[in-house]
């Protein structure tokens, strides 16, 4: 059973709000408090939700229209609407932002969202994804910038998924409409299960504090599972019928990514009949998918609204190498006695080679239009390194 707490999810963006949209249609989501934000009126009024709880951002400017894949528009017309985006996320013990990155209002406008749940002390997890490869470079770009310079480490927790791994397990043929649908299926059906078991695991809680602990400030890659199986087989064989039909889940990529991940969140759900016995059995299955050393999280609730049915949900995380090595150069920062290069190679083994610090420009976001800040000829929003056209040392020149 559902507690007082009240759990929102924010769809920002079209793709959030058609997300949004099945979840107000699914009967098993109605504990949950669902709101929609967008600057394109069409793509707010797919999402289905009453005008108390969208908010169609930036009308007297854009009038509706949308921001045209605009990242800066996007940030504006959502920026101006804060004091309304606290109204939305009132009482709110929990978050959920949904959202599709890549063009303006969601890349733009999740850094208001999550200044304002800040602002509001909301635990916040962001679940988006990246768009096609075939949708461009440009648009590829957007959507890493926004998880790199706007998400990680300032969110609680970031799940990003990959749009292309569609493409691993679709058939070719396979209208573009058609997947698009079923990524949205799959994703709506991953975000009830996070938010259920998150905050209401009455068998197994997963504890928030593991999802910032493994997400948070680091750049990683995730995949999603579901499986769902009904009463009408046998417990043993309804555990293993969900197991199969997670691995075979459009947006998972293949039962290899539970294999090959650094990380793996198991939520499963269920109804009254649901048994500690069966439940085990279910997520050891699960279990045996992964490697020994692979960091699991695991979470199970029951419900009412689940009775006859289990759900069986998977989210993979794999850690990218950079977002690793930052890791690392951040914790050789702490002081530590001098040695000369030659010295530090010589008692640790190793070549000295640096790890070379990742300089590069930051958006100036809304303030892209504004007026330059210059001495001289220099414009001094530009870095000093790049203004000057410096070679930043490695740390091998001269060396040895």
């Amino acid at each position: 059973m559902m507690d007082e707490r009240k759990i929102t999810v924010l769809g920002i963006g079209g793709s959030g709000c058609r997300i949004v949209g099945i979840l107000k249609n699914n009967p098993l989501a109605s504990p949950l408090h669902l709101v929609a934000i967008d600057s394109d009126a069409a793509g707010l009024e797919s999402s289905g939700l009453d005008e108390n709880f969208r908010l169609l951002a930036g009308e007297r400017w854009r009038n509706g229209r949308g921001c045209g894949g605009s990242v800066i528009d996007g940030q504006r017309v959502v920026a101006h609407e804060r004091s309304r985006i606290e109204k939305l996320l009132d009482g709110a013990s929990f978050l959920l932002v949904v959202g599709g990155l890549g063009r303006g209002t969601a890349s733009g406008g999740m850094s208001v969202v999550l200044s304002v749940a800040r602002k509001l002390e909301i635990p916040t997890l962001f679940v988006v994804t990246l768009p096609f490869t075939l949708e461009g470079h440009s648009r590829r770009k957007i959507a890493e910038d926004t998880v790199k310079n706007e998400l990680l480490g300032l969110a609680d927790a970031v799940i990003c998924l990959p749009n292309d791994l569609l493409f691993s397990v679709l058939e070719p043929t396979t209208p573009l409409s058609n997947a698009f649908k079923l990524a949205d299926q799959e994703l709506s059906r991953t975000v009830l299960a996070l938010t259920m078991v998150l905050l209401h695991g009455n068998l197994l809680a997963a504890d928030f504090g593991s999802f910032i602990t493994l997400l948070k400030k680091k750049k990683s890659f995730c995949s999603i599972g579901v499986g769902v199986a009904s009463d009408e087989m046998e417990p043993e064989k309804r555990g293993e019928a969900a197991m199969e039909r997670l691995l075979q889940s459009p947006l998972l990529g293949g039962a290899d990514k539970l294999g090959d991940a650094d990380a793996v969140i198991f939520t499963l759900l269920g109804g009254p009949e649901l048994s500690l016995g069966e439940s085990r059995h279910i997520l050891e299955l699960a279990a045996r998918q992964v490697k020994p050393d692979t960091q699991l999280i695991v979470g199970a609730a029951t419900g009412e609204e689940w009775a006859n049915q289990i759900q069986l949900s998977a989210v993979t995380v794999k850690f990218d190498a950079e977002s690793e090595a930052a890791e690392l150069l951040r914790s050789s920062s702490a002081p530590h006695p001098r040695r000369t290069r030659a010295g530090f190679a010589g008692a640790h083994g190793v070549d000295g080679d640096q790890l070379t610090l990742p300089l590069e420009p930051v958006s100036k976001g809304i303030m892209e239009r504004g007026p330059q800040v210059k001495w001289g000829n220099e414009e001094l929003d530009v870095p000093t390194f790049k203004r000057r056209n410096i070679t930043v040392d490695n740390g091998k020149t001269g060396v040895e």
